[in-house]
């Protein structure tokens, strides 16, 4: 310690003593040629953790002396080909008596700052770069929102901060690309695909929000970073049922169909009118398809028989409440016979041209298919009885024409 000591104060000594005992003379400083700097030291820039390096470069250096001092602390960092300060990252490289390039290895904040070369002549000359270092995004996690559970129609604020040099901007979008539906403080609602700022407020939230957020730090210093906010709302269970009137034939397999929104995650099954529930098996295939608070409920009964009519329930509730639609199944008569005149001229049965008019069946089926939209019978202006009676002339006039062919063959 103390000979390494010994070998800074000479070195010290080396640099600020006048060369040669010389005493300054302006008329023997213009016959000497006197060092100069050949150019300016540059301005670096570095991103946090690599290296830098900042040259200084002198001309007609002779006898005398260059130094690297930090201009902030006013340390000596090194001075001609050795180095002075205790810090292991600093070097000189590649240096002979006109380069000096001054090396800094895994470059730190602290390094910032204004770095001076001097040359040890009287009076004493010197210039100053300056290093910047470069600080990537990071996301502050303890001053950041982290996932958020909340009631529907309340409002909502999610919080993002990050540090880094140049200060970051922060970004928010959903991680499945779809818009942000919001409200400005006039009222009007907008919809963006992404928001600026450290805060994401949102007024009156719906279902319509829930999902997983991303806040994103970017200074244009790579890598940008993000970090993932869910938000879940709750809210009690909702049911559509697109069809609660449901036609089909004995024998036939038929589907009933129920979506229901709900969140938290809602128990989800059917029932018939006597209350059972309704479990998969030989005669009932159960099917639940989830998409975030979305579910479609399926149920497939088959090959019906005259106990499956009537009204089957489908129920969804979870801890904020219960609803439950009603689908009901009825008969559906088999199509009749009907004539159709072929191509030949002739007349042959075509099943189905003419189904049943729905009200032969009871009065209150009658009302129950008009009540649903269900055009089950003819189209509009023609009557059941007016169908029936037209199925009748043709199957007489095919059985005239056929008597007729007859008789004029005996003939």
């Amino acid at each position: 310690m103390g000979s390494q000591l010994r070998k800074v104060v000479i070195l010290l000594g080396v640099f600020f003593l006048p060369i040669k005992g010389a005493v300054w003379n302006p008329e023997v400083a213009s016959i000497n040629i006197l060092p100069r700097f050949a150019e300016p030291i540059p301005n670096v820039t570095v991103v946090l953790g690599r290296d830098a390096e900042i040259p200084c470069v002198v001309d007609n250096l002779g006898s005398y002396r260059a130094a690297w001092i930090k201009v902030k602390t006013k340390a000596i960092l090194t001075i001609y080909h050795h180095v002075i300060t205790r810090n292991y990252r600093i070097s000189l490289k590649d240096s002979d008596n006109r380069n000096f390039l001054l090396h800094i290895k895994d470059v730190q904040e602290s390094d910032r700052g204004g770095y001076m070369c001097q040359l040890n002549t009287i009076p004493m000359i010197s210039q100053v770069g300056y290093l910047d270092v470069l600080i990537p995004p990071d996301i502050i996690v303890d001053k950041s929102t982290s996932d958020m559970v909340t009631r529907e129609g309340s409002n909502v604020t999610l919080e993002c901060k990050a540090r880094g040099y140049p200060e970051p901007s922060i970004t928010w979008r959903r991680e499945d690309g779809e818009p942000i539906p919001l409200t400005q403080g006039t009222g009007q609602k907008i919809i963006n695909i992404s928001h600026e700022g450290e805060k994401l407020s949102i007024t009156r939230v719906t279902r319509l929000h829930m999902g997983a957020y991303l806040c994103i730090a970017s200074n244009g210093v790579p890598p940008s970073v993000s970090r993932r906010i869910l938000l879940h709302v709750h809210f009690p269970p909702v049911l559509w049922v697109p069809s609660q009137l449901v036609g089909a034939q004995l024998w036939q397999d038929v589907t009933l169909d129920c979506h229901a929104e709900a969140y938290p995650q809602s128990i989800n099954y059917w029932d018939r009118e006597d209350g059972k529930m309704i479990i998969s098996n030989e005669k009932y295939k159960v099917t639940l398809k989830y998409k975030s608070y979305k579910v479609h409920m399926r149920l497939t009964i088959r090959n019906i028989q005259k106990e499956d009519f009537g009204a089957y329930s489908c129920l969804t509730r979870n801890s904020l409440g219960m609803t439950e639609g009603s689908i009901k199944l009825y008969e559906l008569s088999p199509p009749t016979s009907a004539v159709s005149n072929d191509a030949a001229g002739g007349f042959k049965l075509i099943n189905g041209d003419f189904p049943k008019h729905q009200s032969l069946g009871s009065e209150k089926s009658s009302k129950g298919f008009q009540n649903g939209n269900n055009k089950l019978g003819p189209q509009a202006g023609t009557s059941g009885s007016s169908a029936v009676s037209f199925q009748r002339s043709m199957l007489l006039s095919y059985l005239v024409r056929i008597l007729a062919s007859h008789v004029w063959k005996i003939t």
